[in-house]
């Protein structure tokens, strides 16, 4: 292959990345969306952070690679000390203890007492921990890979506990020589600051039994045989890795993602993950930082993977893979075979003599017939090959769903103390946050804020009607500071007041005004646990390519609407059954903790409660028509009062459509739907329909929400009603 044909081939191999999601606008989404995803929990739980490190958080991925989330959750309870001078005193410490004989790259972790500098003897938790994890992992209840367990396959997470100070071997990376182009100094600033955090997971080519006992490692005798390295510690530099990926260019992160798909297609079905993921990305920072930045072009991306290719080739012959942030390491031992890396080393050899011609065949994300198609060889159909705007509108509503379940959970946790002190106390820390000029930290901010403003003029409001005392201007303020969250949710919390304080024209003006906010670009978001979401329709999907995802939450989705127990008496009395969903202890034991409140999906809720104003609306026009015939009867009657009464007439009838529309309206959304809290959907339709004395209908409602949810569920409490009301009818 000459020069002009390779140069043409990375333009194609750049254009085609940049189709399936690989282009610097969809990396900085990824990376903005899971920051708010990573900050949300850390915002309202006090001493725990949670970070989501690898390729989804990076941008290095494709929806044909179907890469997992991982999440690291330190223990910031924990102090971890390098040495006793550390030692903290009023907490738990760790001591990270080391020998010339300890592996690279690992430690052993001595308690120490949190009264005075003494150790403690190590617990047998760790091991009687490591043993129930052992035994689930056998079951197949629980997936382990490394230090990482998951429940799921789709997230691995790991528990560490994190140190402010920076080993020796950690400091590799800021006193070898290098040419110093790369890293930039300011990212070296951050990277020297990051700590690193230690993850359990023992040495591979550890010895199973031992009965050396590590200096200053206080075991019980009992325990002496336990697997040796089953006690160790691994250094893991995970936020040092993040900066220097986060320097990428748009041109670097396309070299490396394409070489994780050279790897996923190639290598994994010969390798398995013995080649892993972490390899490439060391090979990529080593080629980065040897070789001039000149050469990072669009036109040049071949040469790129060639080069990358070429620094694996060379440690596999060298049969020693270094680690880019500690000394000391060799990332093939416990992952390849000695006798596989000749044969690894073959078969790159063949790529980069060839120049990737692979590409050509590779399946992943139809990159095969991408480029045919671009190059036109052969008759080749797109049919199934998906163009660049519906992958971006795919992915962008994945990293959607991700954010708006993880503001979901974060929304409940916040909720979880259901107390006006515990609210003020969490929003004065929002509102510090909102001041920090730091993107992830402001928007979240600024996306939570609203929905506790709103839960706490509730509450004070709840109050304020339990005391028989009128709403005062301080929770009105509120409330208008909550309309700002998502875009109804806090609207229809704001009317469900208004009509629990019997403000009936009020409440339907504000619910005249959700109804116009319905409409196409709209999408209603549940991300509560055993429920399912409903998918975007193509004009929301088309809105999120024109939008970030942060306006995308605020102005087109609609959040479920979470009453608690302290807002009860800003709620029609009929949703106060969805607080008590079982009838049994041991169900309410184990129910998740959203159900111990009243939830429900915007519009059901927003028809409910159309239905419930106008029929109060109704209901207050035949009493003044009442008294107009009653002054009629007494009196002259006059043309104007003739008119009143007229009007009066019109207005109750218009009332009456209205509720009859709403009710309507409700039907269709329960008809075949299964999204969402259905159930609480055909408990208000029920509702409806018993009001106007229709027993029938309303035990069907009840039935069919029985039938989706038979359990943890408020329609047996109403089922049971109805039944009482038709026997003694």
């Amino acid at each position: 292959m000459d020069r002009e044909v390779e140069r043409l081939f990375s333009l194609l191999l750049s254009t085609v990345m940049e189709d399936i999601g690989v282009n610097s606008w969809m990396i900085a989404k990824r990376r903005r969306s899971h920051l708010r995803r990573e900050t949300m929990p850390n915002s309202c739980k006090i001493n725990t952070t949670r970070y989501i490190f690898g390729s989804q958080t990076e941008g290095t991925t494709t929806p044909g690679m179907k890469s997992d989330i991982d999440i690291l959750s330190p223990n910031n309870t924990v102090h971890v000390a390098l040495d006793w001078s550390k030692w903290q005193w009023g907490k738990p410490n760790l001591l990270v203890l080391k020998d010339e004989l300890t592996p690279p790259q690992h430690c052993y972790l001595q308690r120490l007492r949190g009264d005075c500098r003494l150790p403690e003897e190590q617990m047998t938790a760790m091991v009687e921990q490591q043993e129930w994890l052992q035994k689930n992992i056998k079951r197949g209840l629980i997936f382990r890979h490394g230090p990482a367990v998951s429940f799921n396959g789709k997230c691995d997470v790991v528990i560490a506990y994190h140190c402010e100070q920076l080993p020796e071997e950690c400091k590799f990376m800021f006193h070898r020589s290098c040419p110093g182009h790369w890293p930039l100094p300011d990212t070296l600033v951050k990277a020297r600051k990051a700590g690193v955090f230690l993850v359990r997971q023992g040495y591979t080519e550890s010895p199973t039994k031992t009965m050396r006992i590590p200096p200053g490692l206080m075991v019980p005798s009992k325990l002496t045989s336990y697997p040796y390295s089953k006690w160790q510690w691994r250094f893991s530099t995970s936020m040092m890795e993040r900066y220097l990926m986060f320097e990428l260019s748009t041109v670097q992160v396309k070299t490396y993602t394409l070489t994780k798909i050279i790897r996923k297609t190639l290598f994994k079905p010969e390798f398995g993950d013995r080649l892993s993921t972490f390899h490439i990305k060391t090979a990529m920072m080593f080629t980065i930082e040897n070789y001039p930045a000149e050469i990072r072009r669009e036109d040049n991306i071949v040469k790129c993977v060639c080069l990358l290719l070429n620094t694996l080739k060379r440690w596999l012959k060298q049969k020693y893979c270094p680690n880019f942030t500690i000394s000391g390491v060799n990332l093939f031992v416990g992952k390849l075979n000695l006798w596989e890396q000749p044969k690894l080393c073959r078969i790159i050899s063949n790529l980069i003599n060839t120049k990737l011609q692979c590409l050509f065949d590779t399946p992943m994300d139809n990159i095969g017939l991408r480029l045919l198609q671009w190059t036109g060889i052969g008759n080749v159909s797109g049919k199934n090959v998906k163009t660049r705007t519906q992958i971006c509108s795919v992915v962008l509503e994945k990293l959607l769903v991700y954010e708006t379940n993880e503001l979901g959970r974060c929304i409940q946790e916040l909720l979880a103390d259901n107390s006006v002190d515990s609210i003020l106390s969490n929003l004065f820390i929002l509102q510090s946050m909102s001041d920090v000029q730091c993107h992830p930290e402001w928007e979240v901010a600024s996306l939570l804020i609203p929905f506790l403003q709103g839960t706490l003029a509730s509450m004070l409001a709840s109050m304020s009607i339990s005391l028989g005392q009128p709403i005062t201007q301080d929770i009105y303020n509120r409330y208008g500071k909550s309309l700002d969250s998502d875009l109804m949710s806090s609207w229809l919390k704001f009317a469900s007041m208004l009509y629990c304080t019997g403000q009936y024209d009020a409440a339907a003006k504000v619910l005249t005004y959700c109804e116009g906010l319905l409409g196409p670009e709209v999408w209603q978001c549940c991300g509560h646990e055993g429920r399912n979401c409903w998918a975007a329709s193509t004009w929301f999907r088309k809105k999120l390519t024109t939008s970030s995802n942060f306006k995308a939450l605020k102005k087109h989705t609609m959040m479920c609407i979470t009453f608690t127990k302290k807002e009860l008496n800003c709620i029609p009395q009929q949703l106060l059954f969805e607080m008590h969903r079982s009838f049994k202890a041991e169900d309410r034991v184990s129910m998740e903790s959203w159900k111990e409140n009243a939830v429900t999906d915007c519009s059901p809720f927003l028809y409910y409660l159309q239905h419930l104003t106008y029929r109060e609306l109704q209901k207050s026009c035949r009493e003044q028509t009442a008294l107009h015939s009653l002054h009629r009867q007494r009196a002259q009657t006059s043309l104007h009062n003739l008119q009143r009464q007229r009007a009066q007439t019109a207005l109750r009838k218009r009332h009456r459509e209205r509720a009859q529309t709403a009710l309507r309206n409700l039907h269709e959304y329960t008809n075949g739907t299964k999204h969402g809290h259905i159930d609480t959907a055909f408990n208000m339709l029920g509702h409806c329909y018993e009001l106007q004395n229709r027993l029938d209908l309303a035990w069907k409602c009840y039935s069919k929400s029985l039938t989706i949810y038979p359990r943890e569920n408020a329609s047996l409490w109403h089922a049971v009603l109805t039944l009482h009301k038709f026997l003694h009818s």
